[in-house]
């Protein structure tokens, strides 16, 4: 058997798809979909970061290139969905700054409490004695 044959039987066999535009066939192409949106959605749920959403979206929305064959429409859904992908990563930035200043915030408020607590828990005694000692010092 030579190199022409396989290609022949290759090309006549049944059993290979002939990929159209999308390399997938439908069926891995939806289930690849169905899983996306759920991990995506799920992910939104617990962590509440719009990048998600919208990865949640642009997946699953990309199963309606198996409406046409028409390179236009082919071409529109795919910078509809290179739009996506950069409102995603636009969105990760900002949800990663917003997680920065929460952060900063909740740290802020933990020293203001542990100073707060440190404070009243110094025995009356203590600070009776040291503003004692600071009026001896105004007095001199």
């Amino acid at each position: 058997m030579n190199i022409t044959q396989l290609l022949t039987m290759a090309a006549l066999s049944n059993e290979v798809e002939q990929p159209g535009l999308f390399p997938f066939p439908f069926k891995i192409h939806l289930i690849f979909c169905i899983i996306s949106l759920l991990f995506f959605f799920y992910q939104f749920i617990k962590d509440k970061k719009y990048y998600q959403l919208i990865m949640g979206i642009a997946i699953p929305l990309s199963l309606i290139i198996h409406i046409s064959e028409n390179k236009t429409f082919f071409y529109a859904v795919g910078a509809v969905e290179l739009a996506l992908l950069i409102a995603a990563f636009i969105a990760s930035i900002f949800d990663n700054k917003r997680e920065k200043e929460k952060q900063a915030t909740d740290s802020g408020n933990a020293s203001a409490e542990s100073d707060t607590a440190e404070n009243s828990s110094e025995k009356p005694e203590e600070s009776e004695a040291s503003e004692s000692s600071e009026n001896k010092d105004e007095g001199e």
